[in-house]
């Protein structure tokens, strides 16, 4: 019998397809990029002598590392409560520690205080990093779920271009005050998104199940939606038999050999990347323009900078479904390795060159930046999320996101707190080269071992990844699972 949702109309709230409207989700990465892109404008800021609270550039340091460190035991942990609050009561939670950051800031007097609230907020990071692609990719169709997955991304960099603006032109109070609007408005659009029906089939909650299927869907009736749900209900059963929790993951892991290959993959996949500086450069963005000693006033460069990410975000979020991952991940690490050479080489000049050489150079560091993330925002940041649980079989992949989540965090904060300390030690061109070469190391990387993605169901790539990993063609393979099997709740 058909049932109609009688609460509300979804296509007024979702419009004529409700998933056209999971952006909704996406809001709370806008907050997640606020929150990392603090630091930039704010620590030089904190460190000249008329700041109401005055800090050393070790201390700024700290601010603008830890954020990343205190992700990683989070993320570690949602993998586990995801399965046991849901995906979307997660997010909503996570609301709150932002909120509470922002008037903690508000109202704070000393070091210690701002290391504290960024701490606050660095756990808020950690559990949303690896919860939101999850639930998207849950909630997606195949066609445009690299679209949806990489909306992420996109918001978090208008979230720290929209700090970079006004960081560097309000007071410092204003700037809290404009930190506590984000986790408010998010709450406010994303309470209306349903739960991903894959958590609601595993709890048993087929009905509501059936609702969230028709809001995502923009349907009306049962019927519309019968199919999809009958495929989550098999791929549930067939999950019972081979029953695998997060504390198990690790054990799937050494027996299967595709889960292995694709989850080290995603692995390497973040070290690279992390190495090749984009966290760092976004963190010291404001303080590198400084460095350059160009005529062009630091805080604009940084917000042209800004501005550059955002809109490649874009184009790299119109592109991820069109051109395919592989050639964006090529053209990624590919750019960002000769720009951020050509960075190094500006900073070696100002130690060993001539005055002149440098200066005819001024427009090198702000050009160079720009290029380095228009490469790395149309492939390496758009499809970080994408490629991890593409590639991963559901039974793993709650797993290796708490695991990318970590490792990102880990990595983003060791080589955010190192660059102040190679810089001082050896130069600024030092650690420049070395994301180079690392960047360079990506592109051999994602030649021989990143596989297309693109448009294929979540059966096929999985199929993929064991064959390479047996050495087989991959038709030899039989396929034991439909793609709602490998896309079954964690």
């Amino acid at each position: 019998m058909a049932t109609r949702v009688s609460d509300f109309d979804s296509t007024a709230i979702f419009g004529n397809n409700g998933e056209d409207n999971t952006a909704n989700a996406s809001l709370v990465y806008l907050v997640v990029g606020v929150c990392i892109g603090w630091s930039s404008p704010l620590v030089p800021r904190l460190q000249q002598n008329t700041s109401h609270i005055v800090i050393t550039a070790d201390e700024g340091s700290w601010l603008a590392s830890t954020v990343g460190l205190v992700a990683a035991p989070p993320s570690l942990l949602a993998s586990v409560l995801v399965d046991v609050v849901g995906r979307r009561r997660m997010m909503l939670a996570c609301a709150l520690p932002f909120l509470v950051t922002a008037v903690w800031q508000r109202f704070a007097s000393s070091f210690w205080e701002l290391l504290a609230s960024n701490i606050l907020s660095g756990v808020a990071i950690g559990f949303i990093v690896p919860v939101f692609p999850l639930y998207v990719v849950e909630i997606a169709q195949d066609h445009i779920r690299g679209l949806l997955v990489s909306l992420g991304p996109l918001m978090a960099g208008i979230g720290a271009f929209l700090m970079m603006i006004v960081a560097s032109y309000a007071p410092f109070d204003g700037v809290t005050e404009f930190m506590m609007a984000g986790p408010i408005v998010f709450v406010a659009s994303f309470w209306w998104m349903p739960e991903s029906p894959y958590f609601l089939v595993a709890k048993h909650r087929s009905q509501e199940a059936a609702q969230a299927l028709m809001r995502l869907r923009g349907k009306s009736s049962n019927n519309d939606v019968i199919g999809e749900l009958e495929a989550i209900q098999r791929a549930l059963e067939e999950r019972t038999k081979n029953e695998i929790s997060a504390a198990d993951a690790f054990l799937e892991l050494r027996r299967n050999a595709g889960a292995r290959r694709a989850f080290f993959l995603s692995i390497t996949y973040v070290i690279v990347l992390v190495f090749g500086g984009s966290a760092t450069m976004g963190v010291y963005s404001t303080q590198i323009f400084q460095t350059t000693g160009s005529s062009l006033d630091a805080s604009v460069s940084a917000i042209i900078l800004c501005a550059v990410q955002v809109a490649f975000n874009i184009l790299g979020v119109l592109l991820v479904d069109r051109v395919g991952r592989r050639p964006l991940v090529l053209f990624s690490f590919g750019g960002c390795a000769v720009t951020v050479a050509a960075l190094g080489t500006y900073f070696y000049l100002m130690k060993f060159g001539n005055k002149g050489t440098v200066d005819s150079l001024f427009w090198l560091p702000l050009t160079a930046l720009i290029l380095y993330y228009i490469s790395y925002d149309m492939g390496g940041n758009a499809l970080l999320w994408v490629l991890s649980n593409e590639l991963t079989p559901a039974s793993v992949r709650g797993f290796s996101n708490s695991c990318v989540g970590i490792l990102l965090s880990v990595l983003a904060f060791g080589i955010t707190k190192l660059f102040q300390l190679v810089e001082d030690s050896f130069g600024t061109y030092v650690p420049f080269w070395f994301f180079s070469i690392s960047c360079f190391v990506g592109v051999i990387f994602a030649w021989f071992f990143i596989p297309e993605t693109k448009g294929r169901s979540l059966e096929d790539i999985t199929a993929e990844m064991s064959a390479k990993a047996e050495g087989l063609p991959r038709e030899s393979l039989t396929r034991k699972t439909s793609l709602e099997d490998i896309s079954a709740v964690q």
